[in-house]
């Protein structure tokens, strides 16, 4: 049952937003994948960077194009836009770091560990928005802590993505040595 007031925070609100970022790391399963079958000799790095940033600009036109472009064309001046501007900086920084974790996922030989990285990594991107609309609605946070929370946590889970993919990489070129 979802609540007639949308200023509180309700689960039944959240789960299909998180339903739908679990369908964004199944349409990056996918991307990768393809990029793989078609045999493009690229280096890993820039498969992974192609995959973010394509899904990051497509974020951006469906989410962002429109409030924007009507918004600019008013004569008043909103903060709203500026935070659209740094909200979509965040989420190619999290885009990044999805696809990273999606990249090392599909990898047969991934230690245990590393696995285990990548799930909790995945999960920690899931809630993420859920965790911001707990704080604006129920814990009365403003715009801009919200902004500062995701962006550090989104720097994080980039950090942990990169320093995985990097230990991946070092052990599949000595292999290949």
């Amino acid at each position: 049952m979802i609540p007639e007031d949308s200023n509180v925070f309700s689960w039944s609100q959240e789960l299909p937003i998180i339903l739908v970022g679990v369908l964004d790391y199944g349409g990056l399963y996918m991307m990768h994948g393809r990029l793989q079958r078609k045999g493009t000799r690229k280096p890993n790095h820039l498969r992974v960077l192609a995959v973010a940033i394509g899904w990051a600009c497509a974020e951006a036109l469906v989410h962002y194009l429109i409030p924007l472009w009507i918004g600019a064309r008013d004569v008043e001046f909103s903060w709203d836009y500026i935070e659209m501007g740094v909200q979509s900086n965040i989420n190619l920084i999290l885009h990044l770091a999805s696809s990273t974790v999606v990249w090392l996922g599909m990898r047969n030989d991934l230690d245990p560990m590393a696995f285990m990285v990548v799930i909790v990594s995945c999960f920690c991107q899931l809630i993420l928005s859920s965790v911001g609309n707990y704080m604006k609605l129920n814990l009365q946070h403003a715009s801009s802590t919200i902004l500062a929370m995701r962006f550090s946590c989104a720097a994080v889970l980039l950090t942990v993505a990169w320093v995985n993919f990097r230990l991946y990489s070092r052990k599949t070129s000595r292999k290949q040595a």
